[in-house]
């Protein structure tokens, strides 16, 4: 039995979870090192990459300086026709003739004769993740555009096949959390403060120069901001564009900025899912009065017991104020948990707490991990960056005991509403916030900061997306973002959650067109969800609870209204299982009882119940089978002591774009013909 307890995953961003080869293999000269002291990241539309890559062979740049360091590439870059290579840098800025660490790029060569318009420079954030490992997806992005434009990825300072930070305890969960840390910036030494966004810009700018671009375009998301900002307000001369998804920026380095904001727009992300489904909204019409009511209810009276995770796990659960905070902020699949959450609430609230405690376990992962290979996500990396750019509440030349004590004073001086609906203190939790997981690390020396004093931002044209469900860089951290950058257009895009381009296809072709052309085109794509992800009205203990199926005009009912609530809560058991498939292993427990099975295929997937319940009295068994065009057919037996019997057959669509359908289920029960329908979402 697993035990899920109050410590969770850092808040990180990922651009996909790409396979990845772990080491390189250098022919020609030798591949950056790891880092060793003292001695020693529902859905993204993509092309083919192999029909967006150039025919011709790859040739280095004739305008390259002999300072960089050209390298057989990866298996994977080769195929797609890359040139990799590296180039030394100063570890210290400050002391440019010391030690000199390695910054890994790959470059992809347009395809159109003559020079490139521009290298674009695409930064997925974190910090801690390698870009060229998720070169797939960039160039699944941004491949259109490669007819006259470059695309150079480089892996920062710290990460990657750069020069690599490898904390053994804290990569893999080998010690407490915070001995981890505490040992890694010891690991670091002076260094700890060298990995600072203000170096990743120089280092960037470095390997422009020395390829020989005069432009690039900066392409980036999430805590990739602080990148383009940094680069911005030092070489904006040398910026064609900036294309910032879901940015951070300097506003976000105040102590508990980003807490603020991310706190505030919970009850907008929970509204609105909820609103926009259908099903939810039938059972929710004030999803404000309910939210806070919830976080009241459970600050109050924690809530324990035990269920399965989405993979069938049974675990022990707590769900306290912090852990319901970390819930609704980092969703699960296309936002499960935020759109199961009011019905969770409602149904803990009345003694049923099986739902909320079931979201519990599928929302809470450990923060002591195994993180797995260290070039592809270095934990020390994170930390290392992240911590040097911020601005903490306390000194950094004080030690742990007087930081703890600066770090009390300063949020006491808070307003007591200042995280609300959320309180103070689990706002400013380790469990929840940036700020806390710095205070074991250390900055030796003033690190170079991310925006330099009195900065600049250069009047370079300027595309802001961000979607109005995403909690992680919420809307209104990024309008201050955007305001910053005075060619700039701030585009919100409906129903995206963090990083838009992976969320919706309009908001790929408004960035990758942008790029391409510097134009904003007509913007009315991002006005509308393109997809109204599913969300839960209720969760009935008996099928009587139950919102009744509606009559299929264009079929022949004969059911009666106890047998259309059955209709409504077996639909709702195929669903169900299809949720904790996106989300889980594939393998998985029904609500009330019941296993799933789903077998994994690139034209559909098949998922298989087995005494499935989603309310006591009405048991499920049967197929689903979910489209990779989001078609659903589901043939389902349906029995229990709720229910004459009989058989449904389920017709729809689920998780598809455009406005919310609904399933058409005809069958029989109780050898009466059935001819309803019920909301796809």
């Amino acid at each position: 039995m697993k035990h899920v307890g109050i410590l969770a995953v850092l808040t990180l961003t990922l651009w996909l979870d790409l396979a990845f080869v772990n080491t390189a293999q250098a022919q020609q000269r030798e591949t950056p090192a790891s880092f060793q002291f003292p001695v020693r990241l529902p859905h993204v539309p993509r092309q083919p990459v192999s029909l967006l890559m150039r025919r011709r062979s790859p040739e280095s740049p004739g305008s390259a300086s002999k300072d960089v360091v050209w390298i057989q590439c990866v298996p994977e870059a080769q195929a797609l026709g890359a040139l990799c290579g590296y180039l030394p840098v100063p570890l210290d800025r400050k002391h440019p003739d010391k030690s000199k660490i390695h910054i890994y790029f790959e470059l992809y060569v347009h395809s159109n004769p003559g020079p490139a318009v521009s290298a674009i420079v695409p930064n997925p954030g974190g910090p801690g993740y390698s870009t060229t490992a998720q070169r797939e997806l960039g160039l699944a992005l941004l491949g259109q555009d490669l007819d006259v434009h470059d695309i150079l990825a480089i892996d920062d300072r710290g990460r990657g096949f750069s020069t690599n930070i490898d904390c053994e305890e804290l990569q893999h969960g080998a010690a407490p959390f915070a001995k981890a840390q505490s040992d890694c910036a010891a690991q670091l030494g002076n260094a700890a403060s060298s990995f600072g966004t203000g170096d990743i810009a120089q280092d960037i700018d470095d390997i422009r120069a020395a390829l020989g671009y005069d432009k690039i375009d900066y392409f980036t998301g999430s805590y990739g901001g602080e990148d383009a900002t940094a680069y911005a307000t030092r070489f904006g001369e040398h910026l064609r564009s900036i294309m910032l998804d879901a940015p951070q920026g300097t506003p976000m380095l105040k102590p508990f900025s980003n807490e603020y904001y991310r706190a505030r727009s919970i009850p907008r992300e929970v509204r609105l899912d909820c609103l926009r489904s259908v099903v939810c909204s039938s059972d929710h019409t004030d999803p404000d009065t309910e939210l806070n009511r919830l976080i009241s209810n459970i600050r109050e009276h924690p809530l324990v017991g035990m269920a399965h995770d989405a993979s069938g796990n049974l675990v022990r659960v707590q769900i306290d104020e912090t852990t319901l905070l970390y819930m609704v902020d980092n969703p699960v699949g296309q936002f499960v948990n935020v759109g199961e959450l009011l019905a969770a609430g409602e149904s803990s609230r009345n003694g049923d707490s099986a739902p909320l405690l079931r979201l519990g376990a599928e929302s809470i992962f450990p923060l002591v991990t195994d993180y797995g290979d260290p070039t592809y996500y270095s934990v020390g990396s994170e930390f290392a960056t992240q911590c040097a750019d911020a601005h903490e509440p306390w000194e950094w030349s004080a030690s742990i005991g007087e930081r703890r004590h600066q770090f009390s004073d300063a949020i006491s001086d808070l307003p007591p509403d200042y995280f609300a609906p959320f309180s103070k203190w689990s706002s400013t939790s380790l469990l929840f916030s940036t700020v806390t997981q710095c205070l074991w690390w250390q900055i030796p020396t003033p690190s170079s900061p991310v925006a330099p004093p009195h900065a600049q931002y250069p009047n370079v044209p300027t595309l802001v997306l961000d979607g109005d469900m995403d909690t992680a860089v919420p809307l209104e951290e990024v309008r201050q973002v955007a305001t910053l950058f005075p060619g700039s257009t701030f585009v919100p895009v409906a129903e995206a959650g963090h990083g838009t381009v992976f969320w919706t296809q309009c908001a790929a072709n408004l960035a990758a067109q942008f790029v391409e052309t510097l134009q904003v085109w007509d913007l009315s794509c991002a006005q509308t969800p393109e997809t109204v992800w599913p969300a839960v009205g209720r969760f009935p203990l008996r099928a009587g609870d139950a919102r009744p199926a509606e009559l299929d005009p264009r079929g022949q009912n004969q059911i009666d209204l106890a047998e259309r609530k059955v209709v409504t809560v077996a639909v709702a058991a195929a669903t169900d299982a299809l949720q904790r498939s996106t989300i889980g292993s594939g393998d998985g427990v029904g609500l009330r009882a019941g296993t799933f099975h789903t077998d994994y295929g690139d034209a559909a997937w098949t998922t298989t119940l087995t005494g499935c319940a989603f309310a006591n009295d009405v048991i499920v068994d049967g197929t689903i089978v979910w489209g990779a065009d989001k078609s659903v057919v589901a043939d389902l037996k349906v029995s229990g002591p709720g229910t004459a019997g009989g058989t449904l057959h389920v017709e729809g669509s689920w998780e598809a774009p455009g406005e919310v359908g609904n399933f058409r289920v005809s069958g029989s029960l109780g050898r009466k013909h059935v001819g309803v329908v019920v909301p796809e979402a």
